[in-house]
């Protein structure tokens, strides 16, 4: 069998043996999942999270525990052999900043999770700060990743993947959550007897991207639904808003559904409760809605945290209507384009002064539609003589009246700014005109 090809350093521009990379990682699972069966203090956080399966289960997720220690596993790798190099590469192991020809640890007082490539080499680690580590500093990060080494590209894997590739290929319901415990958490909550379940994938550290989406979408479940699971706090909810921007693709797959969490809470926090298991199977099957309704939503939720009074008034309602409506054009059939229009109206309160507000909404979608695809400026009547030269006039949407300029007035359209109070609805407008 032939050799691989070496792999160059980004650092040092030098050629490495891959093989000798995914043997320096292998043998520091190995070293991890010693030091967390001789150490209590880990054993107790994933036994407190519910996690306790992996302290005496080994496969197929072989956590481990990094040491408070500043170089044991440094030291342990260089007495099986590996170059220093090749630890600083691999992601093991860093020079300290004031001496450099000293090597210490990256991972340190740590549970670790093992990141694996589709061929279920591991590549790199997620490794979990200990609450004692977390309360003695708190500008500690709490998860820290592999940086990128010529094995590992953190935008290009899901942890989770190779893990659960029979449940993958059986077709089961596919579940992005945001990390590793989630993961996990959701892996516990199933039996493994062949009845279809739900199987859950993170990504590596960094945010969700448009390769990571692909490699979901190309699983089995996602041609009939795909769940994005994370926390309800504001970086969850922003980051299911990015998530549904790269994984809809109409007529390509089944359903995009979010689930719900409280505020804060996340898979592996119901896994903690009383009957959690069942607790979470059930979260992941019933209390789910369209992932598009979950991203108006959130959209709403910031207008009105810049500007509380937005929907205090008839004039705020549209603007707030008019911003939310383009979502419209992202539905996947004409039946959920219709319900979302509804789910506008009535969380803008727009149809206590119109007696067509679904009409509305479509208008003004319609509207947001001649603006992607033909660059007209915001406001079909705004902007200079000779902006639209050249084109053929729309009719058949109802002209949103265009704002005078304002000093105060946000140059972005989709944020509230002092002049909403005079914008009217598309009806409104015909009436008075």
């Amino acid at each position: 069998m032939a050799s691989p090809d070496p792999v160059r350093a980004a650092n040092t521009g030098r050629e490495h043996d891959p093989r000798r990379l995914l043997a320096a990682n292998e043998a520091a699972v190995t070293w991890f999942r010693s030091q967390l069966a001789a150490t209590e203090e880990p054993r107790h956080y994933l036994t407190s999270r519910a996690l306790g399966a992996l302290v005496d289960r080994e496969w197929p997720w072989r956590v481990g525990y990094a040491p408070r220690t500043w170089s044991a596993l440094t030291d342990h790798l260089k007495e099986l052999g590996f170059a220093p190099e090749e630890l600083v590469v691999a992601g093991l192991s860093r020079p300290i900043r004031d001496s450099p020809d000293r090597l210490i640890d990256v991972f340190r007082d740590r549970t670790v999770f093992p990141i694996r490539d589709p061929d279920g080499h591991v590549v790199a680690f997620i490794g979990r700060a200990s609450n004692r580590s977390l309360a003695a500093d708190p500008q500690l990060p709490k998860y820290l990743n592999t940086r990128e080494s010529p094995l590992y590209r953190k935008d290009k894997l899901l942890f989770g993947v190779a893990e659960q590739q029979d449940r993958i290929r059986a077709g089961w319901r596919p579940v992005l959550v945001e990390g590793p415990a989630d993961t996990i958490a959701i892996w516990l909550s199933y039996s493994r007897s062949g009845l279809p379940g739900a199987v859950a994938v993170a990504p590596c550290g960094t945010a969700f991207g448009a390769t990571q989406a692909a490699i979901l979408r190309s699983m089995p479940g996602c041609r009939d639904v795909t769940v994005v699971a994370f926390d309800g706090d504001p970086a969850g909810r922003k980051a299911a808003d990015a998530a549904f921007d790269l994984l809809r693709q109409p007529g390509a797959q089944g359903r995009l559904l979010a689930a719900e969490f409280a505020t804060g809470a996340d898979p592996a926090d119901l896994l903690i409760r009383p009957n959690g298991r069942a607790q979470l199977r059930a979260a992941l099957r019933h209390q789910t809605r369209p992932l598009l309704f979950a991203v108006v939503d959130h959209h709403l939720d910031r207008l009105l945290s810049r500007s509380p009074q937005l929907l205090d008034d008839i004039g705020g309602r549209y603007e707030a209507a008019r911003i939310l409506s383009p979502r419209v054009l992202d539905a996947a059939d004409p039946g959920e384009a219709y319900r979302l229009a509804q789910h506008i109206v009535e969380r803008t309160r727009i149809a206590e002064r119109s007696p067509d507000g679904i009409g509305t909404v479509m208008a003004y979608a319609a509207d947001g539609l001649l603006h992607r695809i033909g660059d007209f400026p915001a406001g079909l009547d705004s902007g200079p003589a000779n902006s639209n030269a050249g084109r053929s006039r729309p009719i058949a949407v109802p002209p949103l009246r265009s704002v005078p300029a304002s000093p105060r007035t946000p140059a972005d359209p989709s944020q509230p700014g002092p002049a909403y109070a005079s914008q009217l609805g598309p009806r409104q407008q015909r009436r008075r005109a």
